[in-house]
């Protein structure tokens, strides 16, 4: 039987222009990948754009309320860098802080298991 992994939810600010909601999910896959490798199951809430663009009417709260589901579950937030300031972003981690879940950022994950980042982070 396989060992359960703890789950990390991966906050970050998606709320944007098309290409800036890209981007930002680019940036919050990116580090979602290097918290898998630290052991950990992750859920990026921004993949539900995918159902988005199946259903064809999604509002921002259909994204969001689906969302939190996984937040609850989770052991963990960790946020992605630069990203705490967005409205949403900021409901994650209080609901977190409400649910007594433990709240990082992506760095103080980082740097707790290596004295440096191998996977950092580059801005194209």
């Amino acid at each position: 039987m396989k060992e359960e992994r703890p789950l990390a939810y991966v906050a970050g600010k998606l709320n944007d222009d098309a290409c800036g909601y890209i981007q930002n999910l680019n940036r919050m896959i990116r580090c979602a990948v290097k918290i898998r490798r630290l052991g950990y199951d992750v859920y990026v809430p921004g993949i539900a754009i995918l159902m988005g663009l199946i259903a064809g009417n999604y509002e921002y709260e259909d994204y969001f309320d689906n969302s939190q589901a996984f937040l609850r579950r989770a052991d963990l937030v960790i946020v992605v860098p630069g990203r705490e300031t967005s409205k949403g972003t900021k409901r994650e981690i209080e609901l977190a802080h409400k649910l007594g879940i433990p709240v990082k950022f992506y760095c103080e994950v980082v740097n707790a298991t290596y004295d440096y980042d191998p996977y950092e982070i580059r801005e194209a």
